[in-house]
């Protein structure tokens, strides 16, 4: 099976863009459809942190924030069943974790408090899930899109550095094609 991108060629990657998976296997080997999901998803995110790394730090901060919002929730739901309980302390000692007040509370105090939070959480989560889906998929491109896209671009690569590049050129050096045409493009532009 083919795990790294340096692996593949260009041509199998944009296959593998258009949603091919089975680019990744070796001639008669089969695979589970989820370990190839998955391996695709990796390849692809290692092609984008060539091609554009601060994009793909932007992402994982997005994903750290997104985990954290998901902790919170998690924990105001946590606090609901410890108040069924009547564990307040506890409670309080959660708030406190997550910056929100709470040792002098009183009971009601507390239990509104978290209702507050768990109601602001859940509507932040559900506002920020409806744009990252709006985000992740405003148009979803074609297969045939996608290699239109990529061929303008190869076009655009083998003018910019007056090279030839085919399908066949190994597709982690194309990322890095790419990413230093990005690099030389912005030295240019502030130059200016």
């Amino acid at each position: 099976m083919k795990s790294r991108l340096n692996q593949l060629t260009l041509s199998e990657f944009i296959e593998l863009l258009c949603g091919n998976h089975l680019v990744l296997c070796a001639p008669g080997e089969v695979l589970p459809k989820e370990h190839l999901n998955q391996c695709a998803i990796k390849l692809i995110g290692e092609y984008r942190a060539i091609v554009n790394p601060v994009a793909t730090k932007a992402m994982l901060v997005e994903y750290e924030d997104v985990t954290k919002q998901r902790i919170d929730i998690l924990l105001l739901r946590i606090c609901q069943t410890l108040m069924s309980l009547n564990v307040y302390d506890d409670v309080r000692e959660i708030l406190q974790m997550i910056d929100c007040g709470g040792l002098t509370m009183t009971e009601e105090q507390v239990k509104s408090k978290v209702e507050e939070l768990l109601r602001t959480a859940l509507f932040e989560q559900k506002r920020n899930d409806e744009m990252r889906q709006e985000e992740v998929h405003p148009n979803k491109l074609t297969p045939d899109q996608i290699r239109a896209s990529f061929d303008a671009e190869i076009a655009f690569m083998m003018t910019f550095f007056k090279m030839p590049i085919n399908h066949a050129t190994n597709a982690a050096i194309y990322a890095n094609i790419v990413h230093q045409a990005d690099v030389d493009i912005k030295h240019k532009l502030r130059s200016q």
